[in-house]
């Protein structure tokens, strides 16, 4: 199983980055930047609260980004020293930021104006990830919006990490080399991810360099 912790402690204490970690073959704007998508969402989109929850927090870059903005700002990750990081980025803007298990947490109803995770929601099997899809629809006020990454079943084949892999169920795999060997990774086609956000609205698709795709839906 990955250790998540150390992990971050490593990249704390300077060790590798994600891009090494991952080999390079995540895109350079979700390492050491925001996406430039997710300024652009932001920007071009209207929130009444500015209330956000991210699922997998990292190091914090997203939720600072916001709390910049005058954005109320709440997470989760599995990492304590990841949540310990994101807690120094914001400082005294921090708000409710906390170690806890995605696939445990119990969110609150009707609260959140958008949720977001960065490569982290598709860390597990496709059934709780339908579970959790759920959750974060009914987090979400009327109206609120995810912005979500979710990767394409082709990155199963062009992910260099996934060059020796684990079959667990359809295209679900895990690495069999690297920090995050022995966890389960899913990955979806188009109409997977369609039927697992059909609840929401307006749903909006934009696939980035890596094959991830940056989902963005309305409650």
């Amino acid at each position: 199983m990955a250790d998540w912790d150390k992990i971050y402690q490593s990249f704390n204490k300077g060790g590798k980055d994600w891009q090494k970690i991952n080999d390079g073959i995540m895109p350079q704007c979700f390492i050491n930047g925001i996406s430039p998508l997710f300024i652009e969402f932001i920007s071009k989109t209207n929130f009444k609260n500015k209330h956000v929850f991210d699922i997998g927090c990292g190091n914090g870059k997203y939720l600072v980004f916001l709390s910049a903005l005058g954005w109320q700002t709440d997470g989760i990750d599995h990492s304590k020293t990841s949540v310990d990081m994101t807690k120094q980025a914001l400082g005294d803007k921090a708000g409710d930021i906390k170690q806890a298990d995605m696939l445990k947490i119990e969110l609150p109803t009707d609260k959140y104006d958008l949720i977001i995770s960065i490569s982290t929601i598709n860390h597990c099997f496709k059934a709780d990830l339908s579970k959790l899809i759920n959750k974060i629809y009914a987090a979400l006020l009327k109206n609120g919006k995810t912005f979500i990454t979710i990767p394409d079943k082709n990155c199963l084949q062009t992910w260099k990490t996934f060059q020796k892999h684990k079959k667990l169920d359809d295209n679900t795999a895990t690495p069999l080399i690297g920090p995050e060997k022995g966890i389960p990774h899913s990955f979806y086609t188009t109409d997977e991810i369609k039927q697992m956000f059909a609840q929401f609205k307006h749903l909006d698709m934009k696939q980035d360099e890596s094959g991830q795709w940056l989902v963005m839906a309305t409650k």
